[in-house]
């Protein structure tokens, strides 16, 4: 599981993707506890790492992972229970988190439509590695020509 977060680590660090510091593991479920979230252990392991991006940040495919500021920012205005954690194409629609038995994360997305969110994926881990290939099941869109 780290595996695939320090990759993403890696990729956001070599496309200049402007980042903020991570809390320790400890800290970021603090963090998350305090604002009213209980994050699962491979989202909350996930911020650990990555810290997420600042604030309107993205990646050259405009995906914003947020920040744990940012998160709880957004979340007092999201109705569901789940957390929001990021968007494409600037709020075109967002990635939400969802704890699943097994303390693991899946991740769906929200269009704002009034439907349901869609399930785009399993695990937290599976998401980002789609995301690493430009898996657009992931829905997020990516440039035709690769970097």
């Amino acid at each position: 599981m780290k595996d695939v977060f320090n990759q993403v680590l890696e990729s956001w660090n070599s496309d200049q993707v402007s980042l903020v510091p991570p809390l320790d593991y400890g800290a970021t479920i603090e963090r998350f506890r305090a604002a009213g979230m209980n994050p699962a252990e491979d989202l909350a392991t996930f911020y650990s790492i990555v810290g997420g991006m600042t604030d309107y940040g993205t990646d050259p495919n405009l995906w914003s992972c947020w920040s744990i500021d940012r998160i709880i920012s957004e979340t007092a205005a999201y109705s569901r229970e789940w957390i929001p954690f990021g968007d494409w194409c600037i709020h075109s629609h967002i990635h939400v988190a969802r704890s699943e038995p097994g303390d693991r994360t899946s991740v769906w997305v929200d269009y704002y439509s009034g439907l349901d969110a869609e399930k785009v994926a399993d695990s937290l881990e599976d998401f980002l590695d789609r995301y690493l290939r430009k898996d657009e099941t992931t829905m997020i869109f990516f440039d035709a020509e690769i970097r």
